[in-house]
């Protein structure tokens, strides 16, 4: 997914959107704290690619600290190496 999101065409960014809110609607998952840090770090990608810089800093600095309350090593290197 995050392929489709960086240095992707107008097509890419659609068909990306798709997915993550087909992601969201996945209710075995809801609530999973997995579910929900990868939901903010697509939606802070999905901003970005969209030129909504606004929207991203927000998505961002939450998929941030989301992680890093989490303790999820992975997605808090990812997270900080969003610009």
């Amino acid at each position: 997914m995050q392929e489709l999101l960086v240095d992707s065409d107008e097509s890419g960014v659609r068909e990306a959107e798709a997915a993550i809110e087909r992601l969201a609607a996945v209710h075995v998952l809801d609530g999973l704290a997995i579910q929900e840090v990868t939901l903010l770090e697509l939606h802070a990608l999905l901003t970005r690619a969209k030129g909504d810089e606004i929207a991203y800093r927000d998505y961002r600095d939450r998929y941030r600290a989301m992680a890093t309350s989490l303790g999820f090593e992975g997605h808090m290197k990812w997270a900080e190496a969003m610009p």
